[in-house]
């Protein structure tokens, strides 16, 4: 068992590679990602390159270590990054909002015929506040652990394959656990008749001291 203590990116000349341009390809072939080129440097995911190596990945968001395996195993041990886990369509592009306590990651899958589908990462101990939507959501946990409320029931955790389904026009919140990364795909829409069409209407936050009992 080989390992080595890696960040969110690595230096690829480390590896049998080759950058051009904002392209990075691993013995002949490309891979799938975000090349930033840093002092000349060419920086990447390195799950991604382990990907393109043909190693198999298994994210343990308890132990915080990424298992390769392949002829060889490697374990990567994470130092908490969000980055160096990877949902199955991708972390998808990073902000940060006010309705949100922490950093997120958006994915958006498809959105046709008034219904969309995104894959939305959450760091651990990031919620959203308390809102509304004009259309029926569902939350399909993909990654990690997390949580939904929705107004006048108890909190109900979340982890991978459980599904949550949020009527039109309830109140609710969700995002992740205090030591827990959490994804989940969202099925939103379409919008109902006679909501308004307003989308999502944000509300307050949610009362620190009521998640935090949580723990």
């Amino acid at each position: 068992m080989k390992k080595f203590i890696v960040g969110a990116i690595i230096t690829a000349s480390i590896l049998s590679s080759q950058v051009y341009g904002n392209e990075i390809n691993v013995d002949g072939q490309k891979v799938d990602t975000n090349v930033e080129i840093n002092n000349g440097k060419a920086m990447v995911s390195a799950r991604d390159l382990l990907e393109a190596m043909n190693y198999a990945i298994n994210w343990d968001s308890e132990a915080k270590t990424v298992n390769a395996k392949n002829n060889n195993s490697i374990t990567l041990n994470n130092k908490g990054n969000l980055a160096d886990a990877k949902p199955i369509y991708g972390l998808g592009d990073y902000f940060k909002a006010n309705t949100f306590t922490g950093d997120v990651y958006l994915k958006n899958i498809a959105n046709e015929g008034g219904v969309s589908i995104a894959n939305v990462t959450f760091e651990k101990g990031c919620i959203n506040d308390w809102h509304i939507h004009d259309h029926v959501q569902i939350l399909m946990g993909t990654m990690g652990k997390g949580y939904a409320q929705m107004e006048g029931q108890e909190p109900q955790e979340i982890g991978v394959g459980d599904v949550v389904i949020i009527p039109a026009g309830t109140k609710h919140w969700h995002g992740a656990t205090h030591d827990s990364q959490f994804t989940h795909i969202s099925v939103s829409g379409p919008t109902i008749e006679g909501m308004g069409d307003y989308g999502t209407k944000w509300l307050e936050p949610v009362n620190k001291a009521d998640y935090d009992k949580l723990k």
